[in-house]
């Protein structure tokens, strides 16, 4: 299975997009996902623990089982534009599409806390070479570095996780 198909099915994103920045146990993880039967959340973890994209970052032997802790390997979720460009047209507009899907599938659990919106959302046009837009990307990477683990007495302050989301597509 290439990285693409890895990475770009409804379960496996949903699992990366839950992953991402944290660590979790299997037990965790199942708890947030308990949509998903408990068989397929496996062996979709599985397949990525495979493929390179979740790693174990511990084991522990709880009550005579092995609980894993997964963390998601940095870089491996990302698609670039090398792979992206190599997919017929058809299948980049179902991947899109999955995507979408994953992303409405987490706004539709959002609880935002009283008085916050669920999303901000903006749309902007740049004007950008391929290079321009790769260097963009990583400086928003960069940028947003400083926010992907808790800060010291997160409670206390009021911080939760968001979600940030970013789609750099052509103009039509």
């Amino acid at each position: 299975m290439n990285k693409i198909e890895l990475l770009l099915h409804p379960v496996r994103m949903r699992i990366i997009l839950v992953v991402a920045n944290r660590v979790l146990t299997t037990q965790q993880l199942a708890g947030l996902l308990a949509d998903i039967p408990q068989t397929t959340l496996y062996r979709q973890i599985n397949l990525l623990l495979e493929g390179g994209i979740l790693q174990v970052v511990r084991e522990s032997k709880i009550r005579g089982t092995v609980e894993r802790e997964l963390t998601l390997v940095e870089g491996a979720a990302r698609i670039d534009r090398a792979d992206a460009a190599a997919l017929p047209a058809a299948q980049q507009e179902e991947f899109f599409a999955m995507f979408i899907a994953a992303l409405l599938a987490d706004f539709k659990r959002a609880q935002p806390p009283e008085g916050m919106p669920a999303a901000i959302y903006q749309r902007q046009r740049l004007w950008m070479t391929p290079e321009t837009m790769q260097a963009v990307n990583q400086q928003i990477d960069a940028l947003l570095a400083a926010y992907k683990t808790p800060p010291p007495q997160a409670d206390e302050s009021g911080a939760r996780p968001w979600l940030f989301t970013g789609i750099i597509m052509p103009d039509a």
